[in-house]
């Protein structure tokens, strides 16, 4: 299950802030906190005590803290790779690098004896793999991106999803960013236009940035700016609920089939749909309360989800008359009761495909959600939600 974090500054924050941000985020499914070291200026104990009473005040929610560090900062606090209790004096939980060592010296901090968790730059790959092959111990590694203050210099998607895709091969999880689009909302620095890691992310809605970072693959996201409003971390929360679903088992599922149909506790990637107005009330059960849409091989011209057929066989799922002549790229259709064998699958439309009059018009994925639709392969699970 994805997990969710939200960032801290107490350099620029007050106890009382603090303390209330903490106990709106957990209420709301939130279990991490970020903050800066580097960026808080003071005496070595000054800065020791700044981030005690921070992670006192986060453990006091059950809430792990994540502290991001440089080198510089690293050598200035007397740390060594060596010895780290310094960072469990402040009372981290896990330790950022912002950037790698890029020798012997990172292998010692990722297999440190103060049971930190380490997290490493993301995007750097390279670096990430030469530290395994020195002997970092890959299972105490968590990929974290950076976030980007400065409009237009966010990452690109693929390359997020293409790093992703090696910390999973290697059984590693990934950090990522996402942004509150409160006006006047900050980082650790004076810059105030969204903290997020992808920059698509930026002005996005932020239920729609948590569903986009599950479809690339990402395992934990923090809110990087301060403070998110209660209704996006409310907000947040109601998509954690339309992502994980429960999938009930049938007695008619045959073996074979039961091991591929979702079943039990579901991820998926909920796409709002523009309904059509004359749905059948079939047809609304199957798209809205149907929980096991799951893509099939091939997804260049329609996404199929075929499961509905089994549950739905018995259920009649009548003609109905639509004028278009061709359905198009975002258009979900349902097979109708024309053709029995597959009556019940649902396909939302990738390129365009003729009106045969074996599919009922269905509705349509919204505009501004097209995009998720290329992350959706073999496999993956998906549902339907309409705007409140």
């Amino acid at each position: 299950m994805i997990q969710l974090g939200v960032s801290l500054y107490p350099e620029q924050e007050t106890p009382q802030e603090i303390e209330e941000y903490l106990s709106l985020a957990n209420s709301c499914g939130f279990t991490k906190v970020f903050t800066s070291l580097f960026s808080a200026e003071g005496s070595k104990e000054e800065i020791i005590r700044y981030f005690r009473d921070l992670s006192d005040a986060a453990h006091k929610y059950g809430m792990q803290v994540y502290g991001d560090c440089n080198a510089r900062f690293f050598m200035e606090m007397g740390a060594s790779p060596e010895d780290l209790s310094i960072f469990k004096e402040m009372g981290l939980d896990v330790l950022r690098l912002d950037l790698m060592f890029n020798d012997e010296r990172d292998v010692a901090i990722v297999n440190n004896s103060q049971g930190l968790g380490v997290q490493l730059n993301a995007s750097l790959v390279d670096s990430v793999k030469r530290i395994i092959e020195l002997g970092g111990d890959r299972s105490r590694i968590i990929g974290s991106y950076n976030f980007y203050p400065l409009r237009n210099t966010g990452a690109d998607s693929e390359d997020v999803y293409k790093a992703n895709q090696f910390f999973k091969s290697e059984g590693m999880k990934t950090q990522i960013f996402i942004s509150s689009n409160v006006k006047g909302s900050h980082g650790p620095w004076p810059v105030s236009d969204g903290l997020p890691t992808v920059e698509d992310c930026r002005d996005m809605p932020i239920g729609l940035q948590v569903r986009y970072m599950l479809a690339l693959g990402c395992d934990e996201l923090i809110i990087g700016n301060a403070f998110a409003s209660e209704d996006e971390l409310k907000e947040v929360a109601e998509t954690m609920k339309q992502i994980y679903v429960y999938g009930e088992d049938r007695p008619f599922y045959f073996p074979g089939i039961r091991d591929q149909i979702p079943i039990g506790d579901i991820e998926r990637i909920p796409l709002t749909i523009e309904p059509a107005e004359d749905l059948s009330d079939s047809e609304k059960e199957l798209l809205f309360r149907f929980t096991k849409h799951n893509v099939s091989e091939y997804t260049h011209i329609i996404i199929r989800s075929r499961w509905g057929r089994f549950d739905f066989r018995p259920i009649p799922i009548e003609p109905r008359k639509c004028d278009k002549e061709y359905f198009g790229n975002g258009d979900v259709v349902i097979v109708n009761g024309n053709v029995p064998r597959y009556k019940g699958e649902v396909h939302i439309v990738r390129k365009p495909i003729r009106n045969d009059g074996t599919l009922n018009y269905a509705g349509r994925i919204a505009e501004e959600e097209l995009f998720l639709l290329d992350y959706l392969e073999y496999m993956m699970n998906f549902g339907f939600i309409t705007k409140k």
